[in-house]
């Protein structure tokens, strides 16, 4: 499952980060339990998925994101919660960077680009569905496998708490690149993953999987 390259064989996220772009995704390999269950079940080496965004008066890409940081500003109203909320990436992979497995295994990263060519009000939902869930809580992990497997199920477990992949996915219902009708948290950080059959609206699609590693720099 594991298929990363080495860190001395990856870009590193510097020299990248100016091509990233709004809808990108950036997939995470997570070196906790949590996380290597996740991957277990998923089959895949990704624990977690965000999507990027840029803003007008923001020279570096922003990270749209569930997840449990707590210690990093929410661009959009300032507060330090778990849940949904918009974070500078550069300061997410600083966070990432310090977190290390029992064995001391560190995060990876994978960056994914959205070939699509977006229509003139693309920005425009993007920002007003952040502002619409922005906020929204963070499941527990008894709920976010209860989502998951309901969502196998074809069971919809609603928006009142959302995970990674049920943010990612309504963004994109919301961005007309999924259907509608979409049971969001039937996708997984997984489902992200190159190969496993994702099926975008009007033409879109996911680049291949560009493995990248995050070294701290003096600016």
């Amino acid at each position: 499952m594991e298929s990363f390259k080495s860190n001395a064989d990856m870009v590193n996220y510097n020299s990248i980060a100016d091509n990233f772009q709004s809808g990108d995704l950036i997939l995470f390999h997570g070196p906790g339990p949590e996380s290597e269950l996740i991957e277990v079940i998923d089959h895949t080496p990704f624990s977690h998925v965000a999507m990027v965004i840029r803003l007008d008066g923001y020279t570096k890409p922003l990270l749209w994101t569930s997840d449990e940081i707590t210690t990093i500003s929410d661009v959009l109203d300032g507060k330090k919660e778990k849940g949904v909320h918009l974070l500078d990436l550069g300061a997410v992979l600083k966070f990432c960077s310090t977190k290390t497995s029992r064995t001391g295994a560190h995060y990876k990263y994978c960056w994914r680009k959205l070939e699509y060519q977006k229509p003139a009000d693309f920005m425009e939902k993007f920002e007003q569905f952040m502002h619409q869930v922005d906020g929204t809580a963070f499941p527990s992990l008894e709920a976010m496998a209860l989502h998951f497997f309901a969502g196998k199920l074809g069971i919809s477990t609603g928006t009142k708490t959302m995970f990674c992949s049920e943010l990612a996915t309504d963004t994109l219902v919301h961005l007309d690149l999924l259907p509608s009708d979409t049971i969001i948290n039937s996708y997984s950080p997984g489902s992200y993953a190159a190969g496993q059959g994702l099926q975008l609206l009007h033409g879109a699609r996911y680049g291949d999987e560009v493995d990248f590693s995050y070294v701290e720099t003096t600016e």
